[in-house]
This record gives structure tokens, C-alpha cells and sequence, in this order.
């Protein structure tokens, strides 16, 4: 009764994985009837199978495939019929974020006609990370130019600097101011008596102004008037030493006016953070698992791991349970006082077995080659992988125990996708002995836009 009611919950559990994989890693473009629709870019990279056609910024359509004619990529995708695709609309590849996640937007035109099924989309160039580096380039050449004109105003090299001739200015004004007093002085001294009327009306402004011009005196203005100017002195030294350390390359700032290799570190630094998000982002994974039930094992399940740093290279990590392992054998020689021997052998499975998978396996075209650890032991594998039909057929010849009595194991088995994420497995072991025993699973298998969609929902 407990297995049965464990049964039961793993199937509850399983039931609202498969519900949520397929609520979360679904294009979100909904049911219905699809429309075919080609189009060519000169640069597919980041693209694939399960990359988002977008229109109006919500999900309406898939990629069917992608192949390579001549220099340029032509992608075959579906549109759903009830959005009107029109004969002059437009198609550009647009990027998300800092790591380059890439996908398709349709833009609708303004035409009444609707274009065929089968028909092609222009496709626009997109502004993808190589144009924010160029733009970024070109900031800097900007900022360069700014400042080297700035320079040139602060200290032109063949004129007198602007602050200089401003001080210049200032030391005229107040020699001139200085003569005139010096003439209205003669004025007042030879016209004292028309002006002793004047003296007695303005003594109390007279005595006011002798307050503020008596240098003395730290509240009057002239004292003001003397900080302010030293002030201003002060400040025109310290412009004019800055002026100076920016031309002998001091300091940030000169060491960017003077060295004119600063700007293409900076265009190198770019591109290698570039390469390197380029080479993240190209790294590919395919995560599986799958449970079911072999006729001689019992209940098995397993979880495999792909990762593809380049598109016919990849690593296979996996995991294999089963409710029993295979059999082994003790044998057992007994002698009682010299007397005949008596051989015992016991046989028995254990159980919660736990096998690994560590491979290194080469696509070529729709075969993939593999070789390493399967199930814990030594073997060599053989995938062909049916696209039209998205089915794959594998092949393995191993042996994953010692005490095996019946030699390797040849196991031919097979995947078949029956919706989105959802695939059933059918395998056949130790088919080329006696001791034969076939495997029926289902499970799920995801591609990278499948786990981003699941880590997003979850995080």
C-alpha cells in the first residue's frame, strides 16, 4: 500500500511539472493554424529553433529551421494566421540586454494585401552590441574633440590666453579710474568756492563713502573690494598652474589630452569584453528527464545534461536510477572433514541503483558520435536525429557491471517529441543475448530558451 502511495504522489509530482514546463517554456504564441514565411539576414548567430517572432511585442509565431544559402542564412518560421502579415512588412533580429538574447519583430506595414504563405520579409540590419561599441567609439572621439577644443580656448598656443587679457583689462580700468580722480581733485580745488554749498548738503553722504573707501577698515567695501580682487588672483594662478600640469600630461585629464593611445585601449578593452560575451553566449544546453518502468529492473529514471560549446561539439553528464540493479552471483565452495564439496550459489539485485554517464561526444550534420562512461561503465554511443519528424534514434554498446554473465549490453532506444517539452522514450536491453528487457518511459527535454523561461518563473 506505501508503494502504491508513493506511486501515486510521483505521478501527482510529474503531472504538475509537465502542466507548469508547459505553461512557462510554451513561445507564448497561443493555438490555431500557422502561416509559413521565409526571410534572409547576413549574420544568424544567436538564433535558433525556439528564438521569439514577436509583433507588437508579444509572441506570435516559431522557427521551423534555418539553413545556410550561399553567405546568407535562410530562416523558415510560422506566423499565426490571425495575424495579418502584410506584403510590405519588415523584419529585424533585436537584442535584450547586456549578454545579447536575441529575437525576431515583425513589423506590420501600412498595406491592405496580405502576403502569401511562403512568401519572404526583408529583413533589417538590428542594433545589436557591435553598434553600442561603435557608438561607444565614437562618444570618445567626441569627448576627445570637446576637450581638445576647450584646450584651445583656455590656452590658445600662438595668442595670449582670454583670463589674461581679462586681468589686462581690469589693470587699464583701474589706471584710468586713478587719473580721473586726479582731475576731478584739480576740479575741486579750483572751484572750492562753488562747491562749499555742495560739501555741507553731502557731508553725511561724505563721511558714509569715507567709511567704505577706508581700506582700513574690514567692513568697508573697498576691503571687500581688495579680497574680491585677491581672490580673483588667486583663482587666475591656480587656472593658470591647471592650465599648465593639463599641458606637461599631468593628472587624468592630460594624460588624456597627450597620450592619443588612451582612446584605443579603450576601443580594444570594448572589444574584448565583446569577444567574450560573444563566446558566453554561443555555449549552448539541452537538460532531460525522463521516468518509466523496465520489464527486469523495475521503475527507472534518469537525467541527462548536454552542453554544446560549439555546435558540433558537446559534453553529456547524466544520471540512471533504477529500483533494482542488475543481478550478480556469489558462489559458495563448502568441505565438511575432507568430504565432498558443496557448491552454493546465491543470486541477487540490489537496489536504488545508482549509475553515471560522462561523455564526449562530435555532431556531424544529423549524426552524433559519443564515447566515455555509460551507466558507470565503458562504452560507445551513436544518435541520428530525425528533424522532420523531431525524433532521435540511439544506439549504445556498454557493460556497466562485473558480475554480468551475459556480456555488453547492446541497447537500441528512441525519442519521439508528442507536444512542446513533452517526449516519450522507448528503449530495448541486452538485445543481442537471451536475458532481453525493454524500458517505456516519458519525460521532458529542454533547450536553453526552455530553462530561461523556468529559472525566470521561479526567480
Amino acid at each position: 500500500m506505501t508503494e502504491f502511495k508513493v506511486g501515486l504522489m510521483a505521478l501527482a509530482t510529474m503531472a504538475a511539472i509537465v502542466f507548469m514546463s508547459f505553461k512557462i517554456t510554451s513561445n507564448q504564441s497561443g493555438f490555431g493554424d500557422y502561416v509559413e514565411y521565409k526571410t534572409i539576414v547576413k549574420d544568424a548567430s544567436g538564433i535558433f529553433p525556439k528564438t521569439p517572432i514577436k509583433v507588437a511585442g508579444i509572441n506570435a509565431g516559431r522557427i521551423k529551421k534555418i539553413e545556410l544559402i550561399g553567405n546568407n542564412a535562410l530562416i523558415t518560421f510560422e506566423v499565426l494566421e490571425k495575424v495579418k502579415i502584410s506584403t510590405d512588412s519588415k523584419l529585424r533580429i533585436k537584442t535584450v540586454g547586456f549578454l545579447g538574447d536575441k529575437f525576431l519583430e515583425i513589423q506590420i506595414g501600412k498595406s491592405d494585401k496580405r502576403l502569401e504563405s511562403g512568401g519572404s520579409i526583408v529583413a533589417l540590419e538590428g542594433a545589436g552590441l557591435e553598434t553600442i561599441m561603435k557608438d561607444a567609439s565614437e562618444v570618445v572621439k567626441d569627448v576627445k574633440e570637446m576637450i581638445s577644443s576647450l584646450k584651445n580656448t583656455l590656452a590658445p598656443v600662438d595668442s595670449t590666453p582670454p583670463i589674461k587679457k581679462i586681468l589686462n583689462n581690469v589693470e587699464k580700468l583701474t589706471a584710468d579710474a586713478k587719473d580721473f580722480i586726479g582731475k576731478m581733485k584739480t576740479v575741486v580745488v579750483d572751484n572750492d568756492k562753488r562747491i562749499n554749498d555742495m560739501i555741507v548738503n553731502f557731508e553725511k553722504v561724505s563721511k558714509n563713502l569715507a567709511k567704505h573707501t577706508d581700506d582700513q577698515n574690514k567692513e568697508s567695501a573697498i576691503s571687500d573690494l581688495k579680497n574680491i580682487l585677491s581672490n580673483a588672483k588667486k583663482a587666475s594662478d591656480d587656472l593658470r598652474q591647471i592650465i599648465a600640469d593639463i599641458k606637461a600630461g599631468k593628472g587624468t585629464v592630460g594624460q588624456f589630452l597627450a597620450d592619443d593611445g588612451i582612446a584605443d585601449e579603450v576601443k580594444e578593452t570594448l572589444s574584448g569584453v565583446q569577444k567574450l560575451v560573444n563566446k558566453v553566449d554561443s555555449i549552448r544546453t539541452e537538460l532531460a528527464v525522463f521516468t518509466g518502468a523496465n520489464t527486469e529492473y523495475g521503475a527507472e529514471s534518469s537525467a541527462h545534461l548536454k552542453i554544446f560549446p560549439s555546435p558540433e561539439r558537446f559534453y553529456l553528464l547524466g544520471l540512471t536510477t533504477s529500483e533494482f540493479g542488475p543481478e550478480s552471483e556469489n558462489i559458495t565452495t563448502t568441505s565438511v572433514n575432507g568430504g565432498a564439496e558443496t557448491i552454493t550459489i546465491n543470486k541477487e539485485k540490489k537496489k536504488d541503483q545508482w549509475r553515471f554517464d560522462v561523455q564526449l561526444g562530435r555532431k556531424i550534420h544529423n549524426w552524433s558520435f559519443r564515447g566515455g562512461l555509460i551507466e558507470s561503465s565503458g562504452g560507445l554511443g551513436l544518435d541520428y536525429h530525425l528533424e522532420s519528424w523531431t525524433q532521435r534514434f540511439s544506439f549504445d554498446i556498454f557493460d556497466y557491471s562485473d558480475a554480468r554473465e551475459y556480456g555488453v549490453n547492446f541497447r537500441i532506444s528512441t525519442q519521439i517529441q508528442m507536444w512542446n517539452v513533452l517526449y516519450g522514450k522507448l528503449a530495448g536491453e541486452d538485445l543481442l543475448e537471451d536475458n532481453r528487457s525493454a524500458t517505456i518511459s516519458a519525460g521532458l527535454r529542454f533547450n536553453d530558451e526552455d530553462l530561461k523561461g523556468l529559472i525566470g518563473f521561479f526567480f
